[in-house]
């Protein structure tokens, strides 16, 4: 973790996961146990796919993986996975794990491609790792060209390779969201650094257990409440957008 990063992360004394990170506490529902903040801290993962078989195979392999850091929900088309998004487009999926041939019934059913451009523009930061049977370079191409962050082919290895992206590409994306609004507050908010400066000695470091995917995301989404609750509470001041 860069010093940036962990600079950016205020800390007060509410259990989130391993090890003990602190939420800035005024800056979170009081109302909210801790199972209910481990719960809304997990990773909002997003499984599409018509093979009964390959999801509920997939979903064990992700749960055994990365137990509480996630939460999983399925569909078997990509209709209802669009539905589920549309409730709330900024938080209803970190990741959607999206099968690239949806075989359904219905002769008007959107293809994998058609949920993909759908996802991106009802959230374009929702990550969407694309699924097929097929070894083909042209749709590996068409995925990406779409947004995609990667394409896996449904071999043998499919589901070592998905647990990979996903711990790589979910860390990458809130070690960068957390970055920058972390120089934005210090940049354009000075007076809300003196709570990332507090928060230094209860960083994990080398000789600390990791950081798990669960704190990250508490680190932003407690970073971004404080900054939204600042804006709020100052509505003469500028907004900057992070």
């Amino acid at each position: 973790m860069n010093d940036v990063t962990r600079r950016g992360l205020y800390i007060s004394k509410v259990k989130v996961g391993v090890p003990n990170f602190a939420i800035p506490i005024r800056f979170i529902n009081p109302i909210l146990n801790e199972e209910k903040m481990e719960m809304q801290n997990a990773i909002k993962i997003m499984l599409v796919d018509d093979n009964d078989l390959f999801i509920k195979t997939l979903e064990l392999s992700l749960t055994e993986q990365f137990k509480s850091e996630i939460r999983i929900e399925s569909f078997s088309t990509g209709e209802a996975c669009l539905s589920r998004i549309k409730e709330s487009p900024e938080t209803a999926a970190d990741m959607v794990i999206l099968d690239y041939h949806l075989n359904t019934d219905s002769e008007n059913a959107l293809n994998g491609i058609d949920i993909l451009k759908k996802i991106k523009a009802l959230n374009y930061w929702t990550i969407v790792v694309m699924l097929s049977g097929e070894d083909k370079l042209q749709i590996a191409k068409d995925c990406i060209t779409n947004g995609a962050y990667d394409y896996v082919v449904k071999t043998e290895t499919a589901l070592i390779r998905i647990q990979n992206i996903l711990k790589n590409s979910m860390e990458k994306e809130f070690n960068s969201r957390i970055l920058k609004i972390t120089m934005t507050i210090m940049e354009k908010y000075p007076e809300l650094s003196k709570y990332i400066e507090e928060m230094q000695e209860t960083i994990p470091d080398d000789v600390k257990p990791q950081v798990t995917l669960r704190n990250l995301k508490a680190y932003y989404d407690s970073l971004h409440a404080m900054l939204n609750k600042y804006l709020l509470e100052h509505p003469s001041v500028e907004p900057h957008l992070v």
